[in-house]
């Protein structure tokens, strides 16, 4: 069956109009991980807060959305110095 793999970070969506072909839900879900996995290690670094997701549908229903919140907490200023509570 065609799954498509439409992605989102922050409020930017990202519409897949090419699909992948998945055996079953298990494929579908690793395929949906991975993906994750490489939309974050793309687009975290840098970054202090970011909600990333990855949200599967075939042509008729949505099928399971994957989504990593990510918030980096800086405890220290560009000085070294431990920055106020």
């Amino acid at each position: 069956m065609l799954y498509f793999f439409d992605t989102r970070d922050n409020e930017t969506f990202i519409k897949d109009e090419v699909g992948l072909e998945c055996a079953n839900l298990e494929a579908v879900k690793k395929k949906a991980a991975v993906s994750l996995a490489e939309l974050a290690r793309d687009v975290l670094p840098g970054s202090l807060r970011r909600v990333l997701s990855v949200e599967v549908r075939n042509a008729f229903q949505p099928i399971l959305t994957d989504v990593l919140t990510f918030e980096a907490m800086v405890w220290l200023t560009k000085d070294g110095i431990a920055a106020p509570a």
